[in-house]
């Protein structure tokens, strides 16, 4: 079964089919850009996490803010499987992202 997904949400093949970007042609080659963090291989941060105390209180804003593609850890770290999650969080929190790129 084929599951699609964007910015950590799954998705119909009809809202994947009319995503932004679809059908643009690239002669054949890959665009230039990466995937830098998913599912199978989430990117695990301890800079924006939290300590093992206050767990219960960043889930809790991650669920108030309904933020995609960030779990946090039993032990305080995030484990971030979207670009648009980790910028929604970082902004909710108030910090800067020095790592992110032009879209971010």
């Amino acid at each position: 079964m084929i599951r699609y997904k964007i910015n950590g949400e799954f998705v119909s093949k009809e809202e994947w089919d009319a995503r932004k970007g679809v059908g643009l042609d690239f002669n054949g080659t890959a665009p230039l850009g990466t995937v830098a963090y998913t599912e199978s291989n989430p990117l695990v941060s301890d800079g924006p996490g939290c300590m093992r105390g206050q767990v219960p209180e960043l889930r809790k804003v991650i669920r108030k803010h309904n933020i995609k593609g960030v779990r946090v850890r039993n032990n305080g770290q995030l484990e971030i499987t979207s670009r648009r999650g980790r910028k929604e969080l970082l902004k909710v929190r108030g910090l800067c992202d020095a790592d992110g790129g032009y879209s971010d």
